[in-house]
């Protein structure tokens, strides 16, 4: 700067404070275009829309999923049965086939590319977003007030005629919910004001499905369905619901004496003098060890998958060194045989741990856990919300978990006091130890964990049930019937949608 003039320099400085200026200006110009294009991905003039009574169509986008992997449709189908995909739905075709990873999709299978009345369900709903169930007090209206048609085959994005309407869109989010796809494509392509787009997203961890959590790619849907209160508008039936009965009412639930009286003697020479299961009397009255037990320590411990995002294999690992676990899973170290009487039970003897259909793992689990003072119940991700029948099934059989998992997991506990073992609030393995082994040697103490048994489940807990056994009564597929009705009526379907949500209200 040495080198100009004073004028000069002055003339510098001003065309260097303007050029900064305008690019400050052109910056914040080009983060609010981006921002409204990510906010306002669908924009529809509510007030231009003709109001109309034809059918509302509903594509079931999820249940390609189902056919694909579940069914094998493209392993099993008969050939004769696939048709050419029309030029009209080439587009369409393969975007979707991106979705699923589908490498050829010059044909299909002719019931994905063409509707019929074998693929066509009638979606029967209330005004108000709940399924239509038929009375049979005559004196009562047995038609539903709303009626949409549900298919996922591709014909329903053929455009009919110049007013004809995409349709709306179900969506899960086991696949990735590729941004290309979805946006620029079905969206920016086959989307009307009048298409509304539902995900639903349950029974697996966001932690193994992250893009069900990623806010932008939410904003594509008008309606959403998942586990995490804090991400979706609505949460369907949890894991808790295979196990309801016996948790909810006392005449159902184990009482505290008989989850007591079904805990087996420990089978440990090491330990014969510590744990009050062992005391067993002879018939001179001397305390016995019960030498045929198949229980060897008060910690039951059984997982098939080893690999997870919580480290569970790696947290047991260190645990057991500290205290002695019944290991009769798949991972980790020390694992036992199990006894006859289970194996009895699983019903099996071709076990396939990754297919839980292939035998009567419920029925092990619960059968083993009943005999345990304790069972570690850790899950495969430590999500919030995320609570799967790792908890439930000790709780239903009368041993008490030792939990590790969602951050909230006192949000969902049917007890007033504690009935779990929370392995949140210790430092390490070892501290959770000593913890669990002066619960185990201690009955007293240890019966404190089941007092709840024996009382009203906490107002907390019944909150929540009231929260399920009401959002029961609505589905996605009302919800977005519905909501696409609105559009026709020229009413904006949020307002719909949010008059739901606060009749139901969020536990």
């Amino acid at each position: 700067m040495k080198y100009f003039s004073k004028r000069q320099r002055k003339l510098l400085w001003k065309a260097l404070c303007i050029s900064i200026v305008i690019t400050f200006i052109v910056y914040i110009f080009v983060i609010n275009y981006i921002v409204q294009l990510e906010e306002e991905i669908n924009l529809c003039e509510f007030d231009k829309h003709k109001s109309n009574d034809r059918i509302k169509y509903i594509f079931n986008l999820a249940y390609w999923r189902i056919l694909i992997y579940n069914e094998q449709i493209f392993l099993k189908e008969n050939q004769t049965l696939w048709c050419n995909i029309p030029n009209e739905l080439q587009l369409i075709s393969k975007t979707i086939c991106q979705i699923y990873n589908i490498h050829d999709c010059t044909r299909l299978p002719c019931r994905m590319i063409y509707s019929s009345p074998n693929t066509l369900k009638d979606v029967n709903c209330t005004y108000d977003g709940r399924v239509f169930k038929k009375n049979n007090d005559s004196s009562i209206q047995n038609q539903p007030d709303l009626t949409c048609k549900m298919d996922y085959s591709l014909d329903l994005f053929i455009k009919k005629s110049s007013d004809y309407s995409y349709p709306s869109m179900i969506v899960d989010a086991f696949i990735p919910l590729l941004t290309y796809e979805y946006k620029n494509i079905l969206n920016n392509k086959y989307r009307s004001c009048d298409s509304i787009w539902g995900m639903t997203f349950n029974f697996e961890s966001i932690s193994n499905y992250p893009w069900a959590a990623d806010r932008k790619k939410l904003k594509l849907f008008d309606v959403t369905f998942g586990y995490d209160r804090s991400l979706y508008d609505f949460i369907p039936h949890p894991w808790l619901y295979d196990y309801i009965e016996q948790i909810k009412s006392t005449s159902r639930r184990l009482s505290m004496q008989q989850a007591m009286n079904n805990k087996v003697p420990i089978n440990s020479i090491k330990h014969s003098d510590i744990y009050w299961t062992n005391k067993q009397m002879n018939s001179s009255g001397q305390n016995t060890t019960a030498n045929g037990s198949y229980v060897r320590s008060s910690i039951l411990w059984m997982n098939s998958n080893c690999n997870t995002k919580s480290q569970r294999t790696q947290y047991m690992e260190q645990l057991m060194k500290y205290i002695d676990v019944d290991n009769y899973g798949n991972c980790g170290s020390n694992k036992l045989p199990l006894p006859e009487h289970i194996i009895k039970i699983r019903g099996s003897n071709n076990q396939n741990s990754s297919d839980r259909s292939s035998y009567n793992w419920q029925g092990v689990k619960l059968a083993l856990a009943k005999d345990y003072l304790f069972t570690i119940a850790i899950e495969n991700s430590l999500d919030f919300d995320y609570i799967t029948e790792k908890l439930w099934q000790p709780l239903v059989a009368g041993s008490v978990p030792i939990y590790l998992g969602a951050p909230n997991i006192h949000d969902w506990l049917p007890c007033k006091t504690d009935c779990i073992i929370d392995l949140n609030k210790f430092k390490t393995p070892k501290d959770a130890a000593m913890h669990i082994k002066q619960v185990a040697v201690n009955k007293t103490l240890y019966e404190s964990y089941h007092k709840w048994r024996n009382e009203p489940v906490s107002l907390q807990f019944q909150s929540m049930l009231n929260y399920f056994s009401t959002v029961r009564n609505y589905s996605l597929e009302c919800i977005l019937c519905g909501m696409s009705k609105q559009v026709d009526q020229n009413k904006d379907p949020k307002e719909y949608k949010n008059k739901i949500i606060k009749t139901i209200r969020h536990f």
